[in-house]
């Protein structure tokens, strides 16, 4: 039976998240897990309380968080990056749920992130599954 994932992904830099969820699923079939549901969120910021409703209503065998948190004109990107990744792994935690947070940043740039998309999205999809069978 495969490993069911849901893919959490941020739609402000969705041409890049969108390359993030092409890449992972591209390689789902030979990691004997299947991306079961894509939901799209505003950014970051929203990922914890997705990822919440997502564990309590839908159950996947684990989540996946694909994001941008790009450079911008003050530290305000590394405030919500530092939060949202703490929250995310105390929902890990809570539920003891396989998850996987892959957003690029805090402060990259666009061409950055861009040049990540694939091994990051990929790199993230291999550490959830490694997970589910960890547990």
């Amino acid at each position: 039976m495969s490993i069911r994932i849901h893919l959490v992904a941020g739609y402000i830099h969705r041409d890049i998240c969108e390359e993030m969820v092409r890449h992972a699923s591209a390689i789902a079939s030979e990691l004997d897990s299947v991306i079961e549901e894509v939901t799209w969120i505003p950014g970051s910021l929203e990922a914890p309380l997705a990822v919440k409703k997502i564990i309590e209503s839908k159950r996947p065998d684990a989540v996946v968080v694909f994001g941008v948190q790009e450079q911008g004109q003050t530290r305000h990107g590394d405030v919500i990056a530092h939060q949202v990744t703490g929250k995310l792994l105390d929902l890990q935690l809570a539920y003891l749920m396989p998850m996987a947070v892959a957003i690029i940043g805090p402060g990259a740039s666009l061409e950055h992130a861009a040049g990540k998309a694939a091994y990051t999205s990929q790199k993230a999809l291999r550490a959830a599954v490694h997970m589910y069978h960890f547990m």
